[in-house]
C-alpha cells in the first residue's frame, strides 16, 4: 500500500504503509462494522507540514474491468452534481460518493470530513486516488481522522443508505438521517420567493403588489421569502434594474453589507413595517434571506453590523477579495448568528434562509482546518435558528461534505443549483443534480428542489418535480404571472403539501448510466407509507422519443398493487412482477404513477385522483371506514357493487374499468366503504 505526502513546500514523498522517512508516516486504519468497511488514516509529517490542498493521497487497489459508475462531486464550493463514466482516469477532483456496478453488484465508497481532515476521491495518473487533506499549511499530525466507508451489494440504494448511516455514526458529531429531523409547520405549506420578481431591487410596495395578486387569484401560498437583497447595501442602488442579469450578479458579489437593516430608500419605514403589512394582506408567514457572510462580499469595516459584531468578524483569505466576514470559532459564529435572527424575529418574521454556507475552502483557506470551521460555524447556525425560530430555517449554497456532515439539527437543504426559467437544457442539469443529490444529501436532509415559475413553458415538469420530491415547494413568479391552476395538483385547498416520505431519487435501472444521452426514460422513486410513487421523464435532448418500463419494483414494492397513472387516467392491477411499458413522445411529457398494495379487504385506495401525491390525502383507515384531509375525487379499486357513503349522504360511485370514483364534498372527510 502506498502513500504520497506532501508538505507545505510541495515537496512529496512516496511511502509504504507503515514506513518512516524523518518522521513522516501515514497508515490506513480499516475495520468492518455490520458488513460496512470503515476506514480511518492516521499520519505524520514532521518537516514542514503537510499541504493544505495536497495533504496525503492513497490509491486503492480496485479492479476496473466491466465497471461503469456514477459519483457526486463537489464541483465548485457550493454545489454537487453526479457524473457518470467507466475509466477511473476521467474522474473529477472533488467526489463525495462512488458507487460503481458490475453487472448485478454494486460497490459504494463515501468519504467523510472529519473534525479536522477531510478526503475526497479523484482521478490520477494511474487511476482512482483518495485524497485526505486540512485546508490549513503546517499541521503535522492527522490523528484517526474518519476517510471513507464502503459497502456492497445486490442493492444500490440499501448500500448507500448503510454507508451514510455508518458515517453519520463513526463523525460522532451529532449528525442526524432524514427522519430524525423535524420540518417546521411553516414548510409544510405553499410558499414564494421575490427573487425572480424583484432580483436586487425588491421593494415594501412591490411585495405589496404581489401579496396582492395571491389574495385577488385566491393562490394559498402561507409563506414569502424575502430575497436578495432588501439590506443596506448601498451599492446594489447604483445597479440600473435593467441590468443584465449575469452583469447584475458580477456587481452583488462585489458588494459589502453596511447595516442588517431594511434599505432606506426600498424600504423607508423599515423592515417590520414590510412584514407587517404582507402579513395583514394574506401570507401568515414570512422569512428572511442573508449570507453566511451578511452579504457577498461581507460587511464594510466601518459600518454598523461591523461597530455592533466587530468582535465576531475578521478577514477571510484565499481568493482575490478580502472579505470581512464571520470568524470561524463556535462562540463568535454563534454570537453574530443569534444576534442577526433575533433582530429578525424582531420584525415579526418566522424563519430564515441562510445562503453562500459553502465558503470554508475559500473564505478559512489557511486560517482554520475545514473540518474545524465547518463544525463550528454549522453548529452556530443550527443552534442560533433553533433557538430563535425552532429550526425553521432553510440551508443555502451548502452541499459539499464538510456542509453536509455538520448540521445537527436543522432538517431542509438546498440540492441544485440556482433555477433558470425557460430553458430544456436547464430542466435537465437540475433534475439531474436534485434526483442524484438525494442519493446522498436526501439521506441526511429534506431536499429542497430550488423555486420556480408556475407560468414556465416547463411548468408542469417542474412541478411533478417539486411534488415527487419530498421537499418544500415555494415559487418564485414574477409580478401577475402567477396561474393557480399549475399549484392545484400540489396542494389542498389551504395550501398544505402532500410531501412523500422520503428524498427523491433515481430507480435502480437509471443509477449509473447518464440519463441525458440514453435510450431510456429517465425515473424518480419515493413512497408514501406503504404505496410507491415513481414519476418518468425524457431528458434527452438528442433523442425525440424515449422508452422503458415502469414498476411497482420500481418503487421498492415486490407485491401485487394496484395503479394509477395522474396525466392519462390509467389504472390497472399488477401482479408480482409485472411491468407497464411507456413511450415519451417528446420532452414535455411525463408520467406520476402511483402503486399501492392490494389491501386484504379487496378494497384498494388509490387517494384523491385530482392531486399528484393523493394517496397523502388519506389520512386514516380502520377497516373500511377512510379520514381524508378533505374531500375530492376519490379513486380506488374494489370489487363492483362497492358502495360509499360519507357521514351525510351515500356518494354516487363511477367507473372507468378497474377504476372506481367517488366525489365527495371538501367537508366530506370520512367515508365507509361496503362491498357485496
Amino acid at each position: 500500500m502506498k502513500f504520497r505526502i506532501t508538505d507545505t513546500d510541495g515537496k512529496a514523498q512516496l511511502l509504504s504503509e507503515n514506513e518512516f522517512w524523518l518522521g513522516t508516516h501515514a497508515k490506513w486504519n480499516t475495520e468492518v462494522k455490520d458488513g460496512v468497511t470503515v476506514a480511518r488514516i492516521t499520519a505524520g509529517c514532521s518537516q514542514k507540514g503537510f499541504s493544505a490542498r495536497e495533504g496525503i493521497v492513497f490509491r486503492p487497489d480496485i479492479d476496473w474491468t466491466d465497471v461503469e459508475y456514477m459519483g457526486i462531486e463537489s464541483h465548485c464550493d457550493y454545489w454537487c452534481r453526479p457524473f457518470f463514466g467507466t475509466d477511473p482516469r476521467q474522474m473529477p477532483s472533488r467526489v463525495i460518493l462512488l458507487l460503481l456496478r458490475r453487472g448485478e453488484k454494486y460497490q459504494c465508497y463515501l468519504t467523510a470530513s472529519d473534525d479536522t481532515f477531510q478526503t475526497l476521491i479523484r482521478s490520477g495518473e494511474e487511476g482512482m486516488e483518495f485524497l485526505t487533506y486540512s485546508n490549513c499549511d503546517g499541521l503535522r499530525v492527522c490523528d484517526n481522522q474518519l476517510a471513507y466507508v464502503y459497502a456492497e451489494g445486490k442493492d444500490p440504494h440499501a448500500i448507500i443508505r448503510l454507508c451514510a448511516e455508518t458515517v453519520a455514526r463513526e463523525l460522532g458529531n451529532g449528525l442526524r438521517m432524514r427522519e430524525e429531523r423535524v420540518v417546521s409547520d411553516v414548510f409544510e405549506y405553499l410558499g414564494w420567493c421575490s427573487w425572480d420578481a424583484f432580483h436586487i431591487h425588491v421593494t415594501h410596495e412591490g411585495l405589496l403588489e404581489k401579496v396582492k395578486e395571491f389574495r385577488e387569484k385566491n393562490v394559498p401560498i402561507h409563506y414569502a421569502i424575502i430575497d436578495d437583497m432588501w439590506a443596506d447595501v448601498p451599492n446594489l442602488n447604483k445597479i440600473p434594474k435593467d441590468r443584465p442579469l449575469i452583469e447584475m450578479c458580477r456587481d452583488m458579489h462585489a458588494s459589502p453589507m453596511r447595516s442588517f437593516e431594511g434599505d432606506p430608500i426600498r424600504f423607508p419605514k423599515g423592515m417590520e413595517a414590510a412584514i407587517s403589512d404582507m402579513k395583514e394582506g394574506g401570507i401568515p408567514h414570512v422569512g428572511i434571506w442573508f449570507p453566511t457572510t451578511g452579504y457577498w462580499l461581507g460587511v464594510t469595516e466601518d459600518g454598523e453590523l461591523a461597530k455592533e459584531y466587530g468582535d465576531c468578524l475578521a478577514y477571510g483569505d484565499g481568493d482575490d477579495q478580502k472579505r470581512y466576514v464571520v470568524k470561524p470559532d463556535l462562540k463568535s459564529a454563534f454570537a453574530l448568528y443569534h444576534g442577526l435572527c433575533k433582530k429578525v424575529a424582531s420584525w415579526g418574521a418566522d424563519f430564515v434562509k441562510i445562503d453562500n454556507q459553502g465558503l470554508h475552502r475559500t473564505n478559512y483557506y489557511n486560517i482554520k482546518p475545514i473540518g474545524q470551521s465547518a463544525r463550528a460555524l454549522h453548529a452556530a447556525i443550527d443552534s442560533a435558528t433553533a433557538s430563535v425560530f425552532g429550526g425553521a430555517l432553510i440551508n443555502c449554497m451548502g452541499m459539499p461534505s464538510e456542509c453536509m456532515y455538520n448540521r445537527p439539527i436543522s432538517a431542509i437543504s438546498r440540492c441544485s443549483d440556482d433555477f433558470i426559467p425557460e430553458d430544456y437544457a436547464w430542466f435537465a442539469k437540475n433534475i439531474l443534480e436534485c434526483a442524484y443529490n438525494g442519493l446522498l444529501q436526501g439521506q441526511y436532509y429534506v431536499n429542497d428542489w430550488d423555486m420556480w415559475w408556475t407560468d414556465d413553458a416547463q411548468a408542469k415538469k417542474n412541478s411533478l418535480c417539486h411534488a415527487i420530491s419530498g421537499g418544500p415547494i415555494y415559487v418564485s413568479d414574477q409580478m401577475g404571472r402567477t396561474r393557480p391552476e399549475v399549484l392545484l395538483p400540489l396542494a389542498f385547498a389551504d395550501g398544505r403539501l402532500m410531501r412523500p416520505d422520503n428524498s427523491a431519487m433515481p430507480t435502480r435501472d437509471c443509477l449509473t448510466a447518464d440519463p441525458t444521452k440514453s435510450e431510456r426514460i429517465f425515473k424518480l422513486r419515493n413512497r408514501v407509507g406503504e404505496a410507491g410513487l415513481v414519476a418518468a421523464f425524457h431528458i434527452n435532448t438528442e433523442r425525440p422519443t424515449v422508452s422503458g418500463t415502469v414498476s411497482p419494483m420500481d418503487a421498492g414494492l415486490t407485491g401485487d398493487c394496484a395503479y394509477y397513472e395522474y396525466f392519462t387516467g390509467a389504472c390497472g392491477v399488477l401482479k408480482a412482477g409485472e411491468e407497464i411499458s411507456l413511450t415519451l413522445e417528446n420532452m414535455d411529457e411525463c408520467r406520476l404513477y402511483t402503486f399501492v398494495p392490494l389491501h386484504p379487504s379487496g378494497i384498494t385506495l388509490l387517494g384523491r385522483l385530482d392531486k399528484y401525491i393523493g394517496i397523502k390525502a388519506i389520512t386514516g383507515r380502520v377497516m373500511n371506514v377512510v379520514t381524508l384531509y378533505e374531500g375530492g375525487k376519490v379513486g380506488f379499486v374494489a370489487p363492483e357493487g362497492t358502495r360509499v357513503y360519507s357521514e351525510r349522504r351515500e356518494l354516487p360511485v363511477e367507473q372507468s374499468g378497474v377504476l372506481s370514483f367517488v366525489i365527495a364534498d371538501k367537508d366530506e372527510c370520512v367515508l365507509r366503504f361496503e362491498s357485496k
